[in-house]
């Protein structure tokens, strides 16, 4: 099986009434689903988009994808990375998730602005490093 990664990010149309059980909702149905797919990754939630890692095998997550597309909890779905790795920086998470991070949101900002490709692979490298960093505790 050859290892893929791939990093999204999208806006959130969660009600800001419900946050915290529409988060709750996402993480257990990804780990659930996950799991199932011997997919592993990351959750990043900044109150206004999301951003979510995915390692595993590359139809899987093709799967996975088509399935978010049709998520009517986010829109506007953007891949900042995808491509193989050679390990998997998140193997012991179906999906990791630490609760939202409005610390993030600049950063987001970066992976969303196309104009400047060096400042969204730096945002995008920043992000995973910080990720993986929630996940060793």
């Amino acid at each position: 099986m050859a290892l893929t990664r791939l990093m999204y990010v999208s806006s959130s149309r969660l009600d800001p009434a419900a946050v915290d059980s529409g988060i709750d909702s996402i993480v257990n149905d990804a780990r659930r689903h996950n799991s199932e797919d011997q997919l592993t990754g990351a959750l990043l939630f900044s109150g206004t988009h999301f951003v979510q890692i995915l390692e595993g095998d590359a139809a899987a997550i093709d799967c996975l994808m088509q399935r978010l597309h049709a998520d009517p909890r986010h829109e506007g779905i953007i891949i900042v990375e995808h491509g193989p790795v050679s390990e998997r920086r998140f193997g012991n998470w179906a999906m990791a998730y630490s609760g939202p991070s409005q610390f993030v949101a600049r950063r987001i900002t970066h992976l969303l602005n196309k104009d400047n490709p060096s400042a969204q692979r730096r945002a995008a490298r920043w992000l995973v490093d910080l990720m993986y960093e929630f996940t060793k505790h």
